[in-house]
Parts: structure tokens; sequence; C-alpha cells
């Protein structure tokens, strides 16, 4: 089902990403904070291996809220770590800071390299990610998410992309805090002449849980993309976390958030990861585009049954053997 809507305002990946230049880069961006406190967001961009606040270092607000958040990813191994962590025991009335988060980014712009005029190939991009929700005291909303983009130029609207996208989250709710939801969506994006924006699904992309446990959850964001050798195209992979004071509800009285205190752990390893044919490579000398992972070929039909045929004469071939036996043994 495909929804068209005029574009206003020509943000995001579509333009943005469109006008960059396109030799082969990558990069890495991470991010922390409690955006509730102005001043406090920090963002780091950068190539190879990037940290924010690693050793934990707390961030108090005035009103006594505790927030720890610290993020870090390398584009060298696609490797992404996220944590944010929150602490309102003891605050009055609505904590001055609800929200901890954290965010890490690899990102890559390349081509397929492989012989010219061998046809288009397919390139799959997968993100596995996992982690953890803690509770420690009182209600907390935990939130562990990640999406998965790529983007090409577009072929009919100049300056902007056609882009495929993956994502999926975690998170609790209010009601029920050690229940674990799961929501995600996997679509396409590009804009008509005009500026018409449509999105509309993308068969081609999906999101699998793994795991959909307190101490447990995995998921796994993947991408297939038939691309022609030399067609640029740019990769982006987040996991970001958010960790909230929940109140209690009183049966009288105003909310109590003066309990909560818990974490959203996905310090683990989130890994992106790109899969090739045999034959290709991809264009750049920088990051996980140096070293992606080679896929055994798929048969075609026609080789299948080739290989069908023959394991069928060889079964025919040992089973006359075995008769040819047993008759010379009887007589």
């Amino acid at each position: 089902m495909a929804s068209r809507r005029p574009s206003l305002q020509l943000t995001g990946l579509l333009i943005a990403l469109a006008v960059l230049p396109l030799s082969a880069t990558a990069a890495t961006l991470v991010q922390r904070g409690p955006d509730t406190a102005p001043g406090t967001v920090q963002t780091v961009l950068g190539s190879g291996l990037q940290s924010l606040n690693l050793d934990g270092t707390p961030f108090v607000s005035a009103g006594g809220v505790t927030i720890v958040s610290k993020s870090q990813a390398n584009d060298d191994d696609g490797v992404i770590r996220v944590f944010s962590e929150v602490d309102s025991r003891g605050v009055a009335g609505i904590p001055d800071a609800l929200i901890g988060n954290a965010l890490g980014q690899v990102q890559a712009t390349a081509a397929v390299v492989g012989e010219v005029g061998s046809g288009a190939v397919d390139v799959t991009f997968v993100f596995n990610f996992d982690g953890a929700f803690h509770t420690y005291s009182g209600n907390v909303f935990h939130l562990l998410g990640a999406t998965l983009t790529v983007a090409l130029p577009s072929s009919t609207v100049a300056f902007t992309n056609v882009e495929y996208a993956a994502a999926m989250d975690f998170r609790t709710d209010l009601l029920d805090a050690t229940a674990v939801n799961v929501s995600g969506s996997t679509v396409k994006r590009y804009f008509e002449p005009g500026f018409v924006q449509v999105v509309e699904d993308f068969d081609g992309a999906s999101y699998t849980v793994g795991s959909q446990a307190m101490d447990n959850v995995a998921g796994e964001l993947r991408l297939t993309m038939s691309l022609l050798p030399g067609q640029n195209f740019q990769l982006i992979a987040n996991l970001f976390t958010q960790v909230s004071p929940e109140p209690l509800i009183p049966v009288s009285g105003p909310l109590d958030y003066s309990q909560s205190w818990g974490a959203v752990d996905g310090f683990n390893t989130g890994t992106l990861s790109i899969l090739l044919p045999q034959g290709y490579a991809l264009s750049g000398d920088a990051g996980l585009l140096t070293n992606p992972a080679v896929t055994a070929p798929i048969p075609e039909p026609g080789t299948w049954a080739m290989l069908l045929a023959g394991l069928m004469t060889l079964w025919g071939a040992g089973a006359w053997r075995t008769r040819s036996r047993r008759a010379s043994r009887i007589s």
C-alpha cells in the first residue's frame, strides 16, 4: 500500500544524502544525553572508533534526577553499543529531566565493484543487535531500537534519493512494565515529480525478533538490494536507547515518580555487515567497506535440475550394483 503526500520541507535522507559527494567513505557518529535538559546533548562525528562517556559519568539535574548515557560505534567493523540509565528516586513531583538516551551510528557511501556489463547482483545488508531491560525500582519506560537504511540516487527527481529502510524497536509500556512489545516497519520512500513523497511497502526488507524477554531482547534487520556494478549507494545503521521514569499511579493524589530507577543496556554488541556474491567487492578503502562477507552463489534452477539428475544417476548406479552383488551371491 503506497501513500502519497506533498512534502513542504525537504529534509532527511531523501534530500540530504542526495547532495553529498559520492566518493567511497565510512564514518561513525555517537550521541548521548538527557535531551530534556538544555545543553546536555553531546555528539561526536569522525572515522573509526568513536566513544562518549564510557566511564559512565552521571548527569544530575537541578531537581535531582540522575541520568547515565554512553555510546560507542566503529565504522571499521560495524559494531555499535549504547546504554542509558535513569534514577529519579526521592524526587518530588514531576522530574525536571525525563529522558536519557544514547545513539550510535555507522555510515558508508560506496559502489559495487565487478565486471562491467555483468548485470545487477543482490547485495544484502544485515544489522543484528541485542540488549536487556532493567527495572531496579518503581516503574520505568524502556526502549531499544534500530534502523537500517540504504539510499540510491533517484533517476526521476534530481537531488533526491530512493530510500529503502527497515526499522524495529523493543519497548515496555506504563501499564505493564515487564511485558516487552515489538514494532517494526519495512518501507521504500521516494519523491515523484513535483516533490510528492511516496511511502510504500518494500518486500526486500525484513525485521526479525530473536528474543523478547526483559533480560534478553534481540533482533535483526535485513535489506537485500539489486545493484549494478558502479552504482552508488549510501548506508546508515542506527542503534539507540531511551529510558524514562514512569509514575506509580495512586488511588488518589499526584503521580509518584519518586521510586523510578532502571536502565536499557544495549552495550553488548550491535553489528552491521554487508554480504556480497563471490567475485564482487565494494569501492573504498575505509571501514567495513574493505571487508564485506562473501556469500556462496545460489544455484540457478537449471543447475539444481542437473544436480538432482546427477544424484539420481548415482543412486541408480548404487542400487544396480547392490542388486548385482545380491544376485551373484544367490547364484
